[in-house]
C-alpha cells in the first residue's frame, strides 16, 4: 500500500472521530471539583496544551511558581500535538478548556453548527507573526509556476495549513481551486511525504530544518506571504457558566505566569529547555514572536470575521454564520474589562 492510500484511511478515520467527538455528551459542564491542599481549597482545571504553544509556556511557569495556586486553581495539563486535538479533549469531556488558532476556531464550529456547545472566552495571542514561511520540493525551487501541475500541497484538513496554503498560492498568482492537497496528521507523516517525493510545497514554520534536511528550499517568507496566526482560549458554554469565575482566576493567574517569563526570561528559557527539549535560544526567539494579550479585543475578533468569511466562500462548511455568537465574554470582563472591547 502507498503512502497516499495510508494518508487518506488515516484522515478517513480522524474525520470520523471527530466527527463522533463533537457529536458526544460532554461531563465538562459540570462545576469544577474542588480539592484541598495546605489547607486551601483550589478548584480543578483541566487545560488541554497544543505542544509548543504559549499557554503550554506559561500554564508550566505558572504551576511552578505557584501562580494558580495562588488564584485558587488546581491546574492539570495533557499535551495534544494540533488544536483539532484540543478541542476534542474538550467536546469529550476530558479537558476544560483548551486553545484553538483562527481558522481551526470558525472550521470546527462552522463544521458542528448544529450541535456545538464551544465558545471563546479570551483571546490569547492576536496577529502573531509567523515563523518560516513556504518551502517547495528541490525541483521547484526555480520553477515555481510549475507547482500549478505538481504533486501537491501539504495540508493537514481542518487546520489552519489549509488557510495558509490558500495565502501561500494566491501570492504566487496561482489559482487555489487547482492544487492539489496532500492530507496529513503529523509531522512525522508530512516529512515522509516529503521525503518519497510525493507533494511539491509546504507552509511551515515548526519543521523548517526537517524540510531543509530533505533539500527543500524557502521561496518566500511568512511575512512576503501576508502570513499571521491568532490564537484563542476556548471552553463549552456549560463550563463557562457554571465556572465563571475559575475561569476569571486562571485569566488573571495565564496573565501573571506571561509576565513572570517577560521578567524572568533566561531562567524560564532553561526551565522550559529541560521540561520540553526546546533549546532555550529557540524558546526565547519563539517566545518574543508573541503578541500575548488576554481578553476579548475587537481586533481578534474582526481578524475571525475575515477568516470565517474566507472559509464559507471556500466551501470548507455549508452555512454561514457569526463567529461573535460563539462568545462567551462574562470571564474576561471580570478578569481584565479593559481589554474586553
Amino acid at each position: 500500500m502507498n503512502i497516499k492510500k495510508i494518508i487518506a484511511i488515516i484522515a478517513s478515520t480522524a474525520l470520523t472521530a471527530t466527527l463522533l467527538a463533537s457529536c458526544g455528551s460532554s461531563s465538562s459542564g459540570k462545576t469544577a471539583k474542588k480539592v484541598t491542599k495546605d489547607g486551601k481549597e483550589l478548584s480543578v482545571l483541566r487545560v488541554a496544551n497544543m505542544t509548543g504553544q504559549p499557554d503550554q509556556y506559561a500554564d508550566y511557569t505558572g504551576m511552578e511558581q505557584g501562580i494558580f495556586e495562588k488564584y485558587g486553581i488546581s491546574l492539570e495539563t495533557s499535551e495534544y500535538a494540533a488544536g483539532i486535538n484540543t478541542v476534542d479533549a474538550i467536546a469529550t469531556g476530558t479537558a476544560d478548556t483548551g486553545l484553538l488558532a483562527d481558522f481551526a476556531a470558525v472550521n470546527r464550529i462552522g463544521n458542528t453548527l448544529d450541535n456545538t456547545n464551544l465558545v471563546i472566552f479570551s483571546d490569547l495571542s492576536s496577529s502573531v507573526s509567523y515563523n518560516g514561511g513556504l518551502f517547495v520540493a528541490p525541483k521547484y525551487k526555480d520553477d515555481l509556476d510549475a507547482l500549478d501541475e505538481s504533486e501537491g500541497w501539504i495540508t493537514s484538513i481542518g487546520t489552519v495549513s489549509e488557510y495558509f496554503n490558500w495565502q501561500a498560492q494566491t501570492y504566487l498568482g496561482l489559482d487555489p481551486s487547482k492544487q492539489k492537497n496532500v492530507n496529513t496528521d503529523s509531522i512525522s507523516t508530512q516529512i515522509a511525504v516529503a521525503h518519497n517525493g510525493e507533494a511539491s510545497a509546504i507552509v511551515t514554520g515548526s519543521a523548517i530544518k526537517k524540510y531543509e534536511a530533505e533539500g527543500w528550499t524557502q521561496v518566500a517568507s511568512a511575512k512576503d506571504i501576508g502570513i499571521n496566526v491568532s490564537a484563542y482560549l476556548i471552553t463549552s458554554s456549560d463550563f463557562a457558566k457554571n465556572n465563571t469565575e475559575t475561569l476569571t482566576n486562571y485569566l488573571k493567574a495565564l496573565d501573571e505566569s506571561v509576565k513572570y517569563i517577560n521578567d524572568n526570561l533566561d531562567e524560564s528559557a532553561e526551565k522550559i529547555s529541560k521540561k520540553y527539549g526546546i533549546e532555550p535560544d529557540d524558546f526565547k526567539t519563539n517566545w518574543e514572536q508573541y503578541s500575548i494579550k488576554l481578553g476579548l479585543s475587537e481586533e481578534a475578533a474582526s481578524h475571525l470575521d475575515e477568516i470565517n468569511k474566507w472559509a464559507y466562500e471556500n466551501g470548507k462548511y455549508p452555512n454561514s454564520y457569526n463567529i461573535r455568537e460563539f462568545y462567551y465574554p462574562d470571564s474576561a470582563k471580570k478578569a481584565f474589562p479593559d481589554n474586553v472591547t
